[in-house]
């Protein structure tokens, strides 16, 4: 399993939350349940917790012997698989409100994996511009081209090069993943 998430605010009190946040999902995911019954049991933790900070998550889960992988999103950024050819593309994701908002519905969406290609997960900090809306930013991760053949650590300096051509303002973190069949 993938999970990325992101606290809103910085400094030490923020690092303190999203400790506390991935020890609770650190604990759900071995409890069996599945993606969007844990993103529910984590709302409900957050919010008998006292956490007075919201926090974006993301959960996938993939299954290389059916080749697809299973997303549940809790107001997080959508995924990007970089196909075989190099292409980028988003992942259509489930929409879900941030964690600790009270509002919690989620749901678990199935998509086709990434064979010979990379799955990716990111912070917003590396898409928010100021000024600029979100989905022009997005836009402009689908038209990067990398190598996903390559090792890892190649393709996340390569975004990682496309970021810093921008005005980021906040911290950014890369989750790749590559599947290895069965």
């Amino acid at each position: 399993m993938l999970v990325i998430g992101d606290v809103m605010g910085h400094g030490v009190e923020a690092a303190v939350a999203m400790s506390h946040y991935r020890s609770m999902l650190r604990a759900l995911a071995s409890s069996g349940m599945s993606l969007h019954e844990m993103l529910a049991a984590a709302e409900r933790m957050v919010a008998g917790s006292g956490f007075e900070r919201v926090a974006t998550c993301l959960l996938a889960l993939g299954d290389p012997a059916t080749d697809t992988v299973s997303y549940a999103n809790a107001g997080h950024l959508p995924p990007l698989r970089i196909l075989p050819d190099g292409r980028v593309e988003l992942v259509p994701r489930p929409a879900g409100p941030p964690l600790g908002t009270g509002m919690g519905v989620y749901e678990t969406v199935t998509r086709p994996g990434v064979p010979g290609g990379v799955l990716l997960l990111y912070t917003d900090g590396l898409v928010e511009r100021w000024a600029e809306d979100i989905d022009v930013s997005l836009h402009r991760l689908t038209e990067l081209r990398l190598l996903p053949g390559g090792g890892l650590d190649e393709i996340l300096d390569g975004i990682l090069a496309h970021a810093a051509t921008g005005s980021a303002r906040d911290d950014i973190a890369l989750l790749a993943a590559r599947t290895r069949g069965v």
